[in-house]
């Protein structure tokens, strides 16, 4: 018998609350989520700064001894590690989901789940999109793929978008929505949910109430929307950036455990800040940006 499709796609944005949403369906019986949240398979090409696998891994060692580990993000190419993702699921679970938060995004990824499921659903969760941006922005300073100021990236995406040459992944280009949501709206009609993660926060019953009904299941028992994948500063940020780019990183994370490094991060990091400051042209040129390609 041919195993029931993906039906459930979670598609970004990200650092728009996806991973939180993800661990409340995680408590619905009818619901099964992946052990590898981000698979990324219908993503054509995923680039370096969006994900970087330690040179450790191997997926197909994962599927051989390690699955179902759970895992946040990966890069999956084969069907047939697609599929085993989901091979665990029952007849109980209405929907199996999949929340790639890159689909929103990457390119042609809304016409290849339409081939692959014409029926499925999907929703997107939006976020601020300046807020987004500067949360995006903070986590890749704590993975340390950065050191350079908020304000210096945003002016050179700025110049990028104004010459046409800004890519998708970017911090701007992850905070455009129009035209992102319309290659969903236009291929699945009604099967797509928008939530606002700010209305998310506020009103929680009333959104979960909204996608219950989206998805004809029963409530959640008690909901409750945790903040999860909170971004933390670093104090040796530059000490930090370093031994990424020579690859210590990687050994560091195979020799240690999850406790420890935990243990670790927390003690070397502080909670950061929301707030940011950027000039006034910076802030000017940003906004119009935005009600171009965000406003919805």
């Amino acid at each position: 018998m041919e195993q029931p499709k993906t039906n459930l796609f979670l598609v970004g944005a990200m650092r728009a609350g996806t991973s939180s949403l993800v661990s409340l369906l995680s408590l619905h019986p009818s619901i099964y989520i992946s052990p590898i949240k981000e698979p990324n398979y219908f993503v054509d090409t995923l680039p370096p700064n969006y994900y970087e696998p330690s040179r450790f891994f191997n997926l197909d060692t994962y599927f051989e001894k390690e699955f179902p580990k759970h895992m946040h993000i990966a890069d999956l190419v084969k069907e047939e590690h697609y599929l085993r993702l989901y091979s665990m699921a029952t007849l109980d679970h209405k929907y199996k989901v999949d929340a790639s938060s890159s689909y929103l995004h990457a390119p042609g990824v809304g016409q290849r789940i339409k081939t692959y499921n014409p029926e499925a659903k999907i929703i997107i969760l939006l976020r601020d999109p300046l807020e987004r941006a500067y949360s995006h922005y903070k986590m890749n300073c704590g993975l340390g793929r950065t050191t350079k100021s908020f304000e210096n990236l945003i002016v050179d995406e700025i110049l990028q978008y104004e010459q046409g040459l800004l890519p998708w992944h970017s911090y701007l280009g992850m905070s455009f929505y129009k035209n992102q949501i319309k290659s969903y709206t236009s291929r699945f009609g009604n099967n797509v949910l928008i939530i606002h993660l700010e209305e998310l926060i506020m009103d929680t019953t009333k959104e979960i109430d909204r996608l219950t009904s989206f998805l004809g299941i029963s409530n959640f028992t008690n909901p409750v929307f945790e903040k999860t994948n909170e971004t933390r500063d670093l104090r040796f940020q530059s000490g930090f950036y370093f031994l990424k780019k020579i690859g210590l990183k990687d050994y560091f994370s195979e020799i240690f455990n999850a406790n420890f490094k935990g243990w670790l991060f927390n003690n070397l990091s502080v909670s950061r800040s929301n707030s940011f400051v950027l000039s006034n042209e910076t802030t000017t040129k940003i906004q119009t940006i935005f009600n171009k390609e965000s406003s919805l």
